[in-house]
């Protein structure tokens, strides 16, 4: 790849990334990327890297007719990159490079879009936040730009996950780093299947994320307030000494997020949102694995992009713990630079995809076919074959997030138990390759027979309340099987064992009988 990077007329560091199938987009787009290059790469590219942010991937859109792939790639229009170092920011707000002749014309009235999904956010103060909000709103209406997602601003910074288009979404990221506010802010591409939000969430909002009692009186603007970021070559090498050193790894996600995957030594959240993670007083305002935990004890804190822990980092330093550690960029930087050593399961994304696995993170263009693997059994039957993305159920008043094996996932029809296979409401058509789900009333002439009665909808306590009563049961359920496999193969081995003893006694008898017949003779 970096051979026909140079070939281009690239940077050493620039790495094209091609994807899975040839495209018949007409032009090339490349972004620069030190996080997937070679070493040497990165050591001669420090500029880039502090302008682009440490897990940029770089990106290739091959040209040409739907044909194999190695005339694609012979017949592709000259790369560009956009790194500061090779191009400016306008480079990606049109076509390179367009075919001269009339059936090149067909082709790109023909092309097919290549999408992205990009995820930043960054800590600053911001004088005008809502002001801000409407400057971005009139960029992205004036330049009809096609993208979707959240993008939250406030007034200590931006919190963005969005996509669109290729051309579109590294536009708006690029116009972005152009403002003196945001000329810092890292950010991370992925390549994606099509849009993977239903709409674009552009607003102000008093707090990036959902912490109880709110971000206003946190210092999360200041960087000395944080915890100190470890990039992942290191996290890497405290994550092999955590149980000798006996370092706290905290995993600040939710608990359904550790369930797709999570680092070893990681205990599972107590919380199903992080709104619950506790924010109190004395020991009950700690997470579980730090209430018996010393304020000089190493703590390795990790999340999905990194900005839950640099903000709850800042409320745990101000309870007295000294030594805390966050993994810069989140374990999805971890997954692209480092791969998954100490690490179990899938990610879980907030976007259509739900999922993405280790292999997918790399940068290399990988978009996974299918399910992926979980890093817990199937939460229905308790086989260890289960997978990735969760599913919603398809009953649509229990909504319930869970994990399962193909055969329950088929067997329910997509819901998580038979109760809600015979829902007196809409069973909506079950998703299980991940994507988003329409609104209520998308589902209204679905033909299906449980939308029986205007049943009064629960609130969203009552509905949540259940879902973890029903989720509690049902483990128990798993556990309690278990230990009756377990007691009921105990019993068979030890009958087993008492039938095999039993001749070899009977025989030990017999021979001692007879030695004393011969001696008493």
């Amino acid at each position: 790849m970096i051979a026909n990077s140079l070939r281009g007329g690239l940077h050493a560091s620039c790495l094209v990334l091609a994807p899975a199938k040839p495209s018949t987009r007409s032009n090339r787009t490349l972004l620069h990327s030190p996080a997937v290059a070679t070493q040497a790469s990165l050591n001669s590219n420090s500029q880039a890297q502090s302008q682009f942010g440490f897990s940029t991937p770089a990106l290739s859109l091959p040209l040409g007719k739907k044909r194999s792939l190695r005339r694609s790639q012979n017949k592709v229009s000259q790369p560009v990159c956009l790194a500061p170092c090779c191009a400016s920011a306008a480079d990606i707000q049109g076509p390179v490079q367009t075919l001269g002749n009339q059936e090149g014309a067909e082709q790109q009235q023909q092309q097919q879009q290549e999408y992205v999904v990009v995820n930043t956010y960054h800590l600053v103060d911001v004088p005008e936040p809502q002001a801000v909000v409407e400057e971005h709103r009139k960029y992205v209406q004036a330049n009809k730009l096609d993208i979707t997602g959240r993008i939250y601003i406030s007034a200590q910074g931006l919190n963005a996950q969005f996509g669109g288009t290729v051309e579109h979404a590294l536009q708006y990221v690029t116009w972005l780093k152009d403002q003196q506010l945001w000329q810092d802010l890292r950010f991370s591409v992925w390549p994606a299947e099509g849009p993977m939000f239903p709409k674009l969430r552009l607003k102000y909002k008093p707090n990036l994320i959902s912490l109880a009692g709110g971000l206003a009186d946190l210092p999360i603007t200041d960087p000395e307030a944080r915890a100190t970021p470890v990039p992942p070559k290191k996290w890497k090498e405290m994550a092999a000494e955590a149980e000798a050193k006996r370092v706290v790894m905290l995993d600040v996600r939710n608990d359904y997020e550790w369930d797709a995957g999570h680092f070893r030594g990681a205990a599972r959240p107590a919380e199903e949102e992080f709104n619950d993670t506790p924010v109190g007083d004395g020991v009950e305002g700690l997470p579980a694995p730090l209430r018996t935990a010393d304020p000089e004890t190493p703590v390795m804190m990790m999340c999905t992009g990194g900005i839950r822990c640099d903000i709850y980092s800042t409320l745990l330093k101000a309870k007295g713990f000294k030594n805390l550690y966050t993994l810069e960029g989140g374990i999805q930087n971890y997954l692209r630079q480092e791969g998954s050593e100490f690490w179990d399961g899938s990610l879980f994304v907030f976007d259509g995809r739900m999922a993405i696995s280790p292999e997918e993170a790399p940068g290399n263009g990988t978009i996974a076919k299918g399910p992926r693997p979980a890093a817990v059994p199937c939460q229905i039957c308790g086989s260890p074959d289960s997978e990735v993305p969760h599913v919603n159920c398809a009953n649509i008043d229990c909504n319930e997030l869970f994990i399962a094996c193909a055969k329950c996932k088929r067997e329910l029809n997509g819901c998580c138990c038979q109760e809600c296979m015979q829902a007196p409401r809409l069973l909506r058509p079950a998703k299980f390759g991940g994507g988003n789900y329409g609104t209520w009333n998308s589902y209204t002439n679905s033909t299906s027979e449980s939308f029986l009665s205007p049943k009064a909808r629960e609130g969203r306590v009552a509905r949540r309340a259940r879902r973890r009563q029903n989720l509690k049961l049902r483990q128990q359920r798993i556990v309690q099987e278990r230990a009756a496999r377990k007691t009921m193969m105990k019993e068979a081995m030890a009958k087993l064992m008492n039938a095999q003893e039993l001749p070899a006694d009977t025989g030990r008898e017999r021979a001692q009988g007879e030695s004393k017949e011969s001696v008493s003779a």
